[in-house]
């Protein structure tokens, strides 16, 4: 399996959980990859889809994105006329426009998505968010779960997940990405 990790607003790729991440995949015979999205603090959604677009190699591939490389995530699946991925996992997630600035739904809002052909991109999609997110509010992540027809998974964690929160180890979406194989690791085991 193939895990590329997708970075949001003004992100980068060792930002916050990143690093474990990979290290726990790779531990596990993963190969993996963070992308460094161009401008990540004025970023083009259309750089970005074509980026992420350009590192999907197969069906073996598990997109893990985070905030607005979510959004930048389903917009290249949108695009994507390959086999479908193996899974996306969206941590602290959106797929509306929620922040009232023009020039923000102008680029990243130019339709709505077509949610019943945007799930066949995947075989297997998650939904992860923390239990008080100051920036992507929690009913977003419920919001795009519900219409992926996924459950929804709050972590332990509060936030938004950043380096900033300390947000080194997120074992929720280590389990999202590894249930696809059926093994499924305990999340307690991790924190102690």
């Amino acid at each position: 399996m193939h895990a590329i990790l997708v970075h949001g607003w003004k992100g980068w790729p060792e930002n916050a959980w990143f690093p474990w991440l990979r290290r726990e995949l790779e531990r596990r015979g993963w190969t993996t990859e963070a992308l460094a999205l161009p401008r990540p603090i004025l970023p083009d959604r259309r750089e970005w889809v074509r980026t992420i677009r350009s590192a999907i190699t197969g069906s073996d591939t598990v997109l893990v994105g985070h905030s607005l490389g979510c959004l930048a995530i389903l917009w290249a699946l949108d695009e994507h006329d390959g086999p479908p991925v193996e899974r996306v996992v969206c941590v602290s997630g959106f797929a509306r426009p929620f922040v009232p600035i023009r020039q923000y739904r102008e680029q990243w809002f130019p339709r709505d998505f077509d949610f019943q052909a945007l799930k066949t991109k995947a075989k297997h999609w998650s939904v992860i968010h923390g239990s008080f997110d100051p920036l992507v509010p929690v009913n977003e992540g419920r919001w795009l779960a519900e219409h992926l027809g996924v459950p929804f998974t709050q972590t332990k964690r509060s936030g938004h997940l950043t380096q900033e929160e300390r947000a080194f180890e997120v074992p929720e979406i280590l389990d999202a990405v590894l249930s696809l194989l059926g093994c499924v690791i305990d999340a307690a085991a991790l924190d102690g």
